[in-house]
Parts: C-alpha cells; structure tokens; sequence
C-alpha cells in the first residue's frame, strides 16, 4: 500500500512539472509579442569617412516605418554623448519621421548604448532589440568599458543587439571587445539599406512580399501582386546603387525618396499590379518589396476525419464577397501563426483555406488572432470567432476496438510460439519463392533507417554568375530540383547543365543534397562561401531554406558565384 501511494505521489510530480513546463513556454513564447525596437547611431566625425552620403538615418526611418503600428521605436545618437533623437514610443501614436545628422564631434559609443538599454530595461514584457549602426569606433577607454559592460548587461536581459558595422580604414573595427555579445555584421555604407531590411524581414518578420525583378535595370517593368482586390500598396524599392524608378499608376503618394530607396503609398489600386518606371546603372542590390492591407472577413468551418484528427479550416474572403484572399499559388505551402484557446497554434495555407487538427481542443474553439502578416499582408477585418466543433464519440469505440485488436494480436503471438508446427506451411510455401530479392545498394555511412525513407529535391536554384575567369558577368540561370533522384549533386555538374561552361576551380567538390525543407550544401574546397557576408565555417553542412542565398568565390578570387535557392510555386 505504501509503494502504491508513493507511485501515485510521483505520477502527481510529473504531471504538475509538465504543467508548469507548458505554462512558462506559452508564457515566454514571442508569438504575438510587440516589439520594441532602438535605433543607435554613431553621429561622431569618422562617420563622414564610412557613411559619405549619410544613408545611415535614411536607413532608420525607412526600417522603423515599415515595423507594426503596436510596436515601439526609438532612435539614439551619440558623439561626445548621447542625444535622443526620438524617444520610444508606439509606431502608430507617433510616426517615424526623416531626422538630419551633422557628423562631428568625438565618439562616446558607450554612452550611446547605455542610453538604449536604459529605455529597454522596463520592457521586460515584450520583445527588445537594438540595432547599432557604427564604423566599429568606440571612443575612448572610459567609453570602451561601457560599450562592454552595455553589452553584458543586455545580454543578461534577454535584448538582443545588432552591430551593422560601417567599414572604415583609418580606425580598424575592434571586434576582440565585443563579439561574445552581439550579432555583427560587416558591410559597406552601400549595403546599409539591404542589411537593415534582412535584419528586420529576416528575424523579426516584418510583413512583405518580395517581387521578382528578373535582373532589369533599366525601361518599363510590370509585376503582378498575387492579390486580386488590396485596400492599399506600399511599394519599396531597396538598392546598393544610387538610380532612380517612377511608379506609373495614376493614385499614388511619395512616403520617402532618397539616395538608396524609394518608397510609395498607393490607395485603392486599380489592379493587382504595379508598373515600375527603373533607371540603374547595375542590377545588383535590387530588391522589390510590397506590403498590401485587404479588406475581408473569415469563414469557419470543421471537417469530421474518422482515422486523423478534426480540422479547423478557415476561409479568408475579400469584403462583401466569396472571392478567397490567399487563393493565389504564392500563399500555397506556407505556414501561419494562429492564437487559438490561449494557445500558439500553426496553420498551412493550400487553395486560399486556413488549416489546423483540433488536437486537444474542446468543443468552443476560440480564435483571437490570425497572424496574417506571416504571409506579408495586413489584414483590415474581423480576424477572431468562436465556433463550436462536433463532437466525435466514436474515438472512444475506436480506442476500445485497437485495444481489443493488440490483445488478439498478443494472444496469436503466444498460440504460435506453444505450437510451432503450425506455420510450417507458410515456411513450405516461402522455400518454395526462388526470385531474388534485391535491395538497393547501401551508401557509405547511410542506415536502415535511411532506405526507408527517400528525401527528394524541392524548388530551384537560381544561379548568379557575377564574375567569370575573365571578369565578365553571365546573365542568371535557373536550375530545376523538382524530383531530382540523387543522393549528392556537385555544384559544378550543375554550373555545366546549365551551360556555363567557364572553369570554376574548386566547385568539383561542393556538393549539394536535399532535406525536409530545403537543401544542404557541403563544401570540401578551397572556395570561400559567405551567408549575409558572414563566412561559413569550412567542411560545416550549410543549410538553405527557400529565399537563402550563398555567394561562393574560388580560392584564387578569380570567379565568384552567387546561388539562390528558390520555390516552384509561381508567384
């Protein structure tokens, strides 16, 4: 009696420790978090020298205005100290408005920091950030220290820090004094208006979606958005070089136009697309981004399944219409964010419906919130309801049947292990089947485990070559990975499939191989391989999800090469 009561008094234990587990991950979960984002500046005179044009504040405001009106920003410069250019405060309450900065003075990028981690520290609720723009100068020793100490104490609170550092010759960046702390990432001030948009697109989700430009520089360019009837459009165009682009549509209103972005509001659109007037003196560093608001309303509904879990499928449909909002091949595949009886729950998206099992659910289901902007929209409308599901009271006879069935299973298993005579038939009739059975050869290094189950190709890649042996530049291929059937590719048996026919040493021994969700790149060479102008650690798997990019250079930097790894589904 007494072991029984203790194993019920551990059960209670472990049941109590899941609970409290569950508790503190939704508790902690960033799902639906406000952010609250601090823009850092060096104002200080070297900046002339790194930042020639002054694209930094440019850089600031166009990332601040495209966050969510929830979330709070704030803007930070320091020379001989720290001035709040903008205090924090919510998007929506207080718009993020072009600001001037006259660099001079000496550096004080301690302060600078501080400054930022003292409006954060109150928010320990929400999700913090702070991003550094600087040329890696910190100032003197005084400041040094505290830049340092800055950064241990925001990473003791849980704030992440970004450091775009501007390169600049005649102080070299100190990266011994804080690369333990922050993400660091070194670029030139070309690069500024594309890295602030992958930190802000890339983790922390900034709704968007991304238009192809197929590489034009320069004429009449029309792109369709895979939206049938939006509210309204912003339209941002991002370069690494300095050009021009008009929007050819009759209601449109400039937000921002600078050195290196070009930004429009367009009201009620006619049609579901754009027609981009562009003007550059190169191709590279475009990129096309536009964030729609549509108008709409959900349909609800739950389908029964006998052997799966029910499923909660829900319909996004433009206003005063049955027309389905994510129809378009776009939104197909892709994953969203739902908040569902206090729970964080995912859905996918196939033909415009919204779908998830009812697992663990009870009848009420309660949706109070949909993350559309997952998928790159903002969505104007009701997104929560309560529904009531069926309830399926043939699982318990289902589960009561199983049961029934592993015991005649069980019982069976025992008769023939006390009677082995009979299954001498099915040994007879087994001798007497003389075909071969031939099993696929085993690679090196692969399992059991491993035949079983076959990962294929998914997607395309996109290959981009930007400087050949000679120094010239080929236009961009594309190589289909849609149910290729090989273990290992090498990038050079794709380079000469997609006839480029150049000498690319070292590509012999890059090889690619698929997974779930994308590819995985191995590189055995000599070649140098960067992410985000991060380098890669060499013979490390690199994996690509869709929209990735790598750029490989050869190892005597006589050809560079850069791959995209991108979906099928058409735009």
């Amino acid at each position: 009696m007494q072991n029984k009561n203790l194993f019920a008094e551990c059960l209670k234990k472990i049941f109590l420790g899941i609970i409290f587990t569950c508790i503190f991950l939704l508790a902690h979960s960033p799902l639906g978090e406000c952010r609250d984002v601090v823009f850092v500046l060096n104002a200080s005179q070297t900046m002339n020298a790194s930042d020639p044009f002054h694209c930094a504040p440019e850089s600031i405001v166009w990332g601040a205005s495209n966050l969510f009106g929830e979330d709070s920003v704030a803007i930070v410069a320091f020379d001989d100290d720290a001035q709040i250019i903008r205090p924090l405060s919510k998007v929506k309450e207080n718009p993020v408005k072009n600001f001037l900065i006259d660099y001079s003075g000496r550096c004080d990028a301690g302060a600078g920091l501080l400054s930022a981690i003292d409006m954060l520290t109150p928010k320990f609720n929400s999700q913090r950030s702070i991003v550094v723009l600087t040329n890696g100068e910190l100032g003197d020793a005084q400041s040094a220290i505290n830049f340092q100490e800055g950064l241990r104490q925001a990473n003791l609170l849980g704030i992440e820090v970004y450091l775009i550092n501007l390169r600049h010759d005649v102080n070299p960046q100190n990266y011994r004094a804080y690369k333990d702390y922050v993400k660091e990432i070194p670029i030139n001030y070309n690069e500024l208006m594309t890295t602030v948009r992958t930190i802000l697109q890339g983790d922390w989700h900034t709704p968007h979606i991304e238009l192809p430009l197929n590489n034009l520089v320069s004429g009449t360019f029309r792109v369709e958005i895979p939206l049938t009837s939006p509210k309204n459009l912003k339209v941002s165009l991002l370069s690494s070089n300095v050009g021009s682009v008009n929007l050819n549509t009759a209601s449109k209103t400039s937000s921002i136009q600078g050195k290196f972005i070009n930004l429009f509001e367009v009201t009620n659109p006619q049609h579901n697309y754009v027609e981009l007037a562009l003007n550059y003196p190169q191709g590279t560093g475009l990129t096309l981004d536009v964030l729609p608001t549509v108008e709409g309303h959900l349909n609800a509904n739950t389908t029964v399944n006998f052997w799966l879990d029910d499923v909660l499928e829900i319909t996004p449909v433009y206003a005063n219409t049955d027309s389905k909002i994510l129809a378009n091949d776009y939104f197909s595949g892709k994953k969203i964010n739902l908040r569902v009886n206090e729970k964080n729950v995912v859905g996918e998206i196939n033909r415009g419906v919204i779908s998830f099992p009812l697992t663990d659910f009870d009848e009420k289901i309660s949706v109070q919130k949909i993350n559309f902007e997952d998928v790159g929209i903002i969505f104007s409308g009701e997104d929560n309801f309560t529904i009531v599901a069926p309830k399926n009271h043939y699982k318990d006879g289902l589960v009561a049947l199983l049961g029934v069935m592993i015991i005649l299973g069980l019982a069976f298993k025992i008769h023939k292990k006390n009677n082995p005579d009979a299954d001498r038939l099915s040994d007879l009739i087994a001798m007497t089947d003389s075909r071969d059975k031939i099993l696929p050869p085993v690679e090196e290094g692969s399992s059991k485990k491993n035949l079983l189950r076959k990962v294929f190709y998914a997607g395309k890649l996109i290959i981009y070559v930007t400087r050949t042996p000679e120094g010239e530049e080929l236009e961009p291929r594309e190589f289909n990975l849609l149910r290729v059937n090989a273990s290992n590719i090498r990038l050079s048996e794709i380079l000469s499939q997609c006839s480029i026919y150049e000498t690319f040493k070292g590509t012999e021994k890059i090889f690619i191989s698929p997974q779930d969700k994308g590819i995985v790149i191995s590189n055995k060479s000599d070649c140098t391989i960067t992410r985000l102008n991060v380098l890669t650690e060499k013979g490390a798997p690199i994996t690509m999800n869709y929209n990735d990019s790598l750029n490989v250079v050869t190892a005597d930097a006589a050809a560079e090469v850069l791959l995209i790894y991108k979906s099928l589904k058409p735009n």
